[in-house]
């Protein structure tokens, strides 16, 4: 019997080669019991966002942020599943949560504001960019080019 950590390796090592149905065929072979843990789980994530399966990306993400409150791209993965299935509003809801245990995750900042911008909300979307660019700068460019932002980014020319 291969170890849990094994087929870790590697479903990640297939991930990273873009072999997703490989990274699915080693995940699928880990043991029931271990199906659950913090890593098969985050492991799971990595491919269905891969492979753009953001229905499953969901559902997994939530169970590990559930389990493991921690663990911030539990958070970011599940909010972002949701964005991509056009449920901004939870996607905002889930990230907001995200916030609360991981309150220095820029990452999360820089997705409220694009939820924030896709409901319209456009002085709260300008809040959490500030939020994500005080925290990593590198998210001053990237706010740029996000198409999520382009209400936010339109509501800013006018009122400047």
């Amino acid at each position: 019997m291969i170890p849990t950590s094994t087929r870790l390796s590697y479903a990640n090592g297939y991930i990273e080669l873009g072999l997703t149905k490989e990274a699915a065929a080693e995940l699928d072979e880990i043991c029931e019991a271990d199906r659950l843990q913090d890593d098969v789980l985050s492991m799971r994530a990595k491919l269905y966002l891969e492979t753009n399966n953001w229905e499953v990306l969901a559902a997994v993400s939530e169970q590990l942020a559930t389990q493991s409150p921690e663990i911030p791209h539990a958070w970011v993965h599940w909010a972002y599943a949701l964005r991509e299935l056009n449920r901004n509003a939870e996607a905002k809801s889930v990230a907001l949560r995200g916030l609360k245990h991981h309150p220095q995750e820029a990452v999360l900042h820089f997705n409220l504001a694009c939820y924030c911008s896709l409901l319209d909300q456009l002085p709260e979307a300008s809040k959490y960019l500030d939020a994500a660019i005080k925290l990593d700068k590198t998210f001053k460019e990237e706010a740029k080019t996000d198409p999520d932002l382009a209400k936010l980014q339109a509501w800013l020319k006018e009122t400047s």
